[in-house]
């Protein structure tokens, strides 16, 4: 199982089984002032293959400060059961996470930490700057 894709967005959400995002890639937010909401939605792909998908796996997203504060946990439980793929095809999984009201009470770094099955698969930084005067 691969995280093929993760990335920070403006807007993210999964229909009919196709991932939507809108100005993905969210590097930097600025804010005015703190305390203020991140903003942000996480989408990520993964890639099963056809015994992965049938078994359940906890995807879990953790949300940290610059000195390993945590502002945030989601998780949750993925499991599609049988799957009708082509032999030697892997089932792309787009899931999507709110981050917006994640709270931010200091300027600085965050990261998004992603973790699938207990181990960690990728980890995305976000800074968060003071809106220029």
């Amino acid at each position: 199982m691969d995280v093929t894709t993760a990335m920070l967005a403006d807007f993210a959400q999964v229909r009919e089984g196709l991932l939507f995002v809108s100005s993905g890639g969210v590097t930097r937010c600025y804010r005015e002032q703190l305390p203020a909401p991140l903003g942000v939605h996480l989408a990520i792909v993964l890639e099963l293959d056809r015994l992965e998908a049938e078994r359940a796996h906890e995807v879990r997203v953790v949300v940290v400060d610059e000195d390993g504060g945590e502002l945030a946990e989601i998780s949750g439980e993925i499991q599609l059961g049988e799957t009708q793929l082509m032999m030697g095809e892997n089932l792309n999984l787009p899931i999507t996470f709110d981050l917006r009201n994640v709270p931010v009470e200091r300027f600085g770094t965050v990261e998004v930490r992603c973790y699938v099955a207990g181990e960690h698969r990728s980890t995305l930084p976000l800074w968060v700057l003071q809106t220029p005067t």
